[in-house]
């Protein structure tokens, strides 16, 4: 058990770092619905290990997958309970087929988009340059700003009341049942912020320093930088797990979620503006 939760934890790290790149066939196997939509449907995961058929890839079953579903069958309950849930039960055979076919499910989706990446999509993706609709860098750039947004809705914003009114929803934050929302949240804004700085290579930022007049000061990637680093400050210092945190430190998810909304601004406006690249996906938060 302890073995598999260290796997389940850096695998969905490895996540957090490359979600930000669904599109090409990332986007054709939907894999970033696939693997990531949260809260977890439990009562739809008891009845599927019950009844011993069901179809992973069906609509109804969108929120028995992935990563939540793993945090499910991986955290809820003691180790002894858990331990017993997969050997001595009488489901246990059923629970094991439903833990190994979540695992397998993501393996057979993921794997194509791998191969596509090491295969031809690789030069596809250079070849497609420009800022219009159909560039890679409009694709990059869209993706990379949903992303962001969703840090700042679904991972803070939803759960701490910041998108429901005040009321929180603690079930609703990523990783209920483990407690690790806020790695997951800071570990998506690393990459975040290594896919806007292109790690060792070029990134948004040196777009950005092309494009300002030499005497901009401070420059925009500057306050991405930093804007990047507040936030990253926020998360890390709110308390887990943030369940709990979204009511008894109320001002603390606040303040995270006010700063991850401005760094968004900088980003999703500034930053789209400045390198005349359009927004083409939906939001509905008036950002």
């Amino acid at each position: 058990l302890t073995n598999l939760r260290n796997q389940y934890v850096q695998t969905n790290i490895n996540y957090q770092h490359c979600a930000m790149y669904s599109f090409g066939h990332a986007m054709d196997y939907g894999i970033k619905a696939s693997f990531n939509t949260f809260p977890t449907d439990t009562g739809n995961i008891e009845s599927n290990i019950a009844a011993g058929s069901y179809v992973l890839g069906s609509v109804t079953n969108t929120t028995a997958i992935g990563f939540p579903a793993l945090d499910y069958l991986l955290y809820y309950g003691s180790d002894a309970a858990i331990l017993t849930q997969f050997t001595s039960d009488a489901d246990a055979p059923k629970r094991k087929l439903y833990l190994t076919d979540l695992i397998s499910k993501m393996k057979t989706e993921f794997q194509p988009v791998l191969d596509q990446w090491n295969g031809t999509y690789q030069t596809t993706f250079i070849n497609a340059d420009g800022n219009d609709v159909a560039s890679s860098c409009s694709y990059l750039l869209n993706e990379f700003v949903q992303d962001l947004e969703l840090v700042k809705n679904a991972k803070i914003g939803i759960p701490g009341g910041q998108q429901t009114g005040g009321a929180t929803l603690p079930a609703y934050v990523e990783a209920y049942y483990s407690g690790l929302s806020t790695t997951f949240a800071l570990e998506s804004l690393v990459g975040l912020e290594t896919c806007f700085t292109g790690g060792s290579g070029s990134g948004f930022d040196d777009y950005i320093r092309d494009v300002e007049s030499d005497d901009t000061n401070p420059s925009l990637a500057d306050n991405i930088l930093a804007q990047f680093g507040v936030c990253k400050t926020k998360v890390s210092g709110l308390t887990s797990p943030l369940s709990a945190t979204v009511n008894t430190n109320f001002a603390a998810v606040n303040e995270t979620y006010l700063e991850i909304k401005k760094l968004l601004v900088y980003c999703k406006t500034d930053m789209t503006s400045m390198l005349g690249i359009l927004i083409t996906y939906q939001d509905n938060d008036g950002d």
